[in-house]
């Protein structure tokens, strides 16, 4: 199984980010977008996992999860991977104004090391990767464009995590969740 943590998305906040993206249009030659039922916030990509370890990371989500309590997550500004050069990514930054969500991230990356997982060596992004470029020959024009682009203030509140399983084939990457975990009720 090819799994990952994330956070899904309200229908009012993936509106938003396609929203983004229609802004974005003139670009679309270069950019794969991801479709907006297929957005997510990736917390931890676990990768290729025994289907008998789903259980005990199911557990582990669990405790991590159970250890936070809700918040809220809003959409910030648009921006592009690398920071510097030709463009691969085009993202949707996310803030929370609690440390929240930062706290999640640790206690997920201290569960699942505990699993046997390598714990990611960069500190988290939070950020919702919105479409992939293909090429870049706009000569950083794109990056403008998307540096520039505006976004709805939206926010979500953020009540549980998902562990996912991605299966990928020529059309894409197709999600099932695997299983759910709640935050604390405290605020």
């Amino acid at each position: 199984m090819r799994l990952f943590i994330a956070i899904e998305l309200s229908d009012e906040v993936r509106s938003a980010l396609a929203e983004v993206q229609r802004s974005l249009h003139r670009w679309s030659s270069m950019v794969r977008w991801i479709e907006p039922a297929q957005l997510h916030m990736t917390l931890k990509f676990l990768g290729e996992v025994p289907e008998e370890k789903a259980a005990a990371i199911s557990e582990a989500l669990a405790r991590a999860a159970g250890a936070v309590a809700t918040f809220e997550l809003s959409l910030a500004e648009c921006g592009c991977f690398p920071p510097r050069g030709q463009v691969r990514i085009v993202w949707v930054g996310a803030k929370d104004e609690t440390g929240r969500l930062i706290s999640l991230v640790e206690n997920i990356e201290r569960e699942t090391e505990e699993l046997g997982f390598v714990r990611e060596n960069r500190p988290f992004s939070p950020h919702l990767t919105v479409g992939r470029v293909r090429e870049d020959a706009s000569g950083g024009k794109a990056r403008e464009a998307v540096q520039a682009a505006k976004i709805t203030p939206v926010s979500q509140r953020i009540s549980q995590v998902t562990l996912i399983c991605s299966r990928l084939s020529p059309k894409g990457s197709s999600y099932s969740v695997v299983s759910r975990a709640r935050l604390s009720a405290g605020s």
